[in-house]
């Protein structure tokens, strides 16, 4: 499998989305949960939606059978 670079247009600004997002709810709905928490689940959150939007998201000529929408 080969590394796309324009994959990584899509990939950053969605992470960067959930972790703004994950943040926040964090804060504001569960304010019991520790700061060194708070941070690790963020950080598993953004890592977790870029590997799976990687994959998700299909690059040109990944599929060579393919010929666009029908």
């Amino acid at each position: 499998m080969k590394f796309h670079k324009g994959r990584l247009k899509f990939v950053i600004p969605l992470s960067l989305g959930v972790a703004i997002a994950s943040y926040i709810m964090l804060v504001n709905n569960y304010a019991e949960v520790g700061g060194r928490d708070r941070i690790l689940i963020v950080i598993g959150a953004t890592i977790l939606t870029a590997i799976i939007s990687y994959f998700l998201f299909p690059q040109e000529g990944d599929n060579p059978k393919d010929r666009g929408p029908y």
